[in-house]
């Protein structure tokens, strides 16, 4: 081998070994900096996310660990649930049931959050546990009952099931309950029979 072409071996493998530390260095530093976002974004969410993600573990019964904030690739926001400790989930990935305790988690973390700082006002639902197993609607029941020591909530239903399980954790002093017999018929302009509808107030 002649000494230019070692001259331009070696000239060549410098320049391999300069782009390398390079590469390595920017991968390393956009490493750290995700870190770094990670990190904030963890220590910096909403007191209702925070909240929120309480909630939901207890709803889903531990089938979730919680909710975080992630970003998608358009650099906006999505509420993610969480489990298995870095598995995430839209809420397209998730079951209708989980879906709702989701959401009621966010709504019962917002008002808890409302009602802190301003007069209480009441927390009123309708058939939201319609997707959710017994044992499911029993802890839920038991957090709006956690609720009701902050503001009033009033539980509308058509199932009697779920006025069984509210008596297996609750007795008549937690909550009134008062059933509707009537209706409205709107063709006619006067009161009809209806289906009973069952209204808890907690």
């Amino acid at each position: 081998m002649s000494v230019q072409a070692a001259e331009e071996k070696q000239s060549v493998l410098a320049k391999i070994t300069d782009l390398t530390d390079q590469y390595v260095n920017h991968k390393l530093a956009a490493l750290l900096l995700k870190k770094g976002i990670e990190y904030y974004r963890e220590q910096n969410q909403s007191p209702i996310i925070n909240r929120a993600s309480e909630i939901f573990h207890r709803l889903t019964l531990s089938s979730f660990d919680g909710i975080t904030v992630d970003f998608d690739e358009k650099d906006q926001p999505v509420i993610m649930a969480t489990r298995n400790e870095d598995e995430k989930l839209t809420v397209s990935g998730m079951s209708d049931g989980s879906t709702d305790q989701l959401y009621l988690a966010l709504r019962i973390a917002s008002i808890e959050k409302y009602v802190s700082e301003n007069e209480p006002i009441p927390f009123i639902v309708d058939d939201i546990l319609v997707h959710f197993d017994d044992e499911r609607s029993k802890e839920t029941l038991q957090v709006l009952m956690e609720l009701s020591k902050q503001t009033q909530v009033i539980f509308f239903t058509h199932h009697s099931r779920l006025i069984e399980l509210m008596n297996e954790i609750a007795t008549e002093k937690n909550y009134q309950q008062t059933e509707i017999q009537s209706g409205w018929d709107m063709e006619t302009d006067s009161l009809s029979q209806s289906l009973p509808q069952m209204i808890g107030s907690v």
